[in-house]
């Protein structure tokens, strides 16, 4: 039982939802210094990282029905794909009628949650399970269509930020949505890392994403440069609308960790082979072993760190909203 969870737990990319817990983590301590119920805030917590978990095995099965297959005189592979991409597909580990059936059971277990907090406060909440339901189910569709950070911006911030200050204090909050801001930017930031570094892999299978609609590498990392500086800048809301104190500011320690982001991409635009050198402050790098084995370590380093400066950012805002 616990070897299929944690085998179910790898397919659903579980290493990602650092995006969700540390996201969750800032509205969680904010809505209890507000007064807002510990035990409800746990629960919704466990639906959104199902709904998180259920969006990427979906995506997984959305991707392996519709990317391009060859047959490689030994076993079908996905050739515009990172390594390891649907590889517990591929490899007979599992089928994608059970794939089907644990996003279903994913989804269950949100809906079942929503439902709890359906009986507590009403049609409200239809308004946050709907939106997440619609995110879960139509993500993989709309990031075809050059909409994966519009639909990422919403999920981890104004959705999940608000619902958890709703269901830990009944009450919306505009503060709420204004506290979403600077992580939701580094958490697409996190997703814009990711479809830059699939920009050519996209491309062969015709697939529309906001870097390759921005023509040029240097021009996407232009982009990403600009996020990064917003997301920067946007800690500046929270104290003015008095949401935490200046200690935010200390935000900005984190600004040499993504130039080390952006230099690495950079390195990438012009060397796709090369994996930069990992030094002390890379970190964590879970399982980076069995990540140059068996997976792409030039896809991963980067990924690491983007999701590395989420983690970052998103602790200093907490203990922020703390003192």
């Amino acid at each position: 039982m616990i070897k299929n969870i944690k085998f179910w737990l790898e397919c659903s990319r579980y290493y990602a939802l650092p995006m969700t817990i540390f996201s969750w983590g800032i509205v969680f301590v904010y809505s209890v210094k507000l007064g807002g119920n510990i035990l409800y805030g746990l629960i919704a917590l466990l639906g959104i990282c199902c709904a998180h978990l259920a969006t990427n095995l979906f995506d997984d099965y959305c991707d392996y029905n519709n990317l391009k297959k060859v047959y490689d005189g030994q076993k079908t592979i996905l050739p515009n794909t990172q390594r390891g991409k649907c590889k517990y597909i591929l490899n007979g580990s599992t089928s994608t009628k059970e794939v089907l059936t644990v996003v279903f059971i994913y989804c269950l277990i949100a809906l079942i949650i929503g439902g709890y907090f359906y009986s507590l406060y009403g049609y409200p909440i239809l308004l946050f399970v709907g939106t997440g339901a619609f995110i879960v189910l139509m993500y993989s569709f709309c990031s075809n269509h050059a909409l994966s950070e519009l639909f990422v911006g919403t999920a981890f911030g104004p959705l999940l930020f608000a619902g958890t200050y709703y269901v830990m204090t009944g009450v919306f909050s505009i503060e709420s949505v204004i506290l979403s801001v600077p992580s939701s930017i580094f958490t697409v930031n996190l997703l814009y890392t990711d479809t830059f570094l699939d920009k050519d892999i996209d491309k062969n299978e015709e697939k529309k994403t906001l870097v390759n609609l921005l023509g040029s590498d240097i021009k996407a990392l232009y982009f990403q440069k600009g996020l990064l500086i917003l997301g920067y800048l946007s800690l500046f809301l929270l104290p003015i609308f008095k949401i935490c104190g200046w200690f935010i500011l200390f935000g900005f320690i984190t600004i040499p960790y993504a130039v080390d982001l952006i230099q690495s991409l950079y390195i990438y635009a012009k060397e796709p082979a090369r994996v930069p050198q990992k030094k002390w402050y890379h970190f964590p790098f879970e399982y980076w072993e069995d990540i140059e084995e068996n997976r792409s370590p030039v896809f991963m380093f980067r990924m690491y760190q983007a999701r590395n400066l989420m983690i970052y950012t998103s602790t200093i805002i907490t203990i922020s909203i703390l003192f």
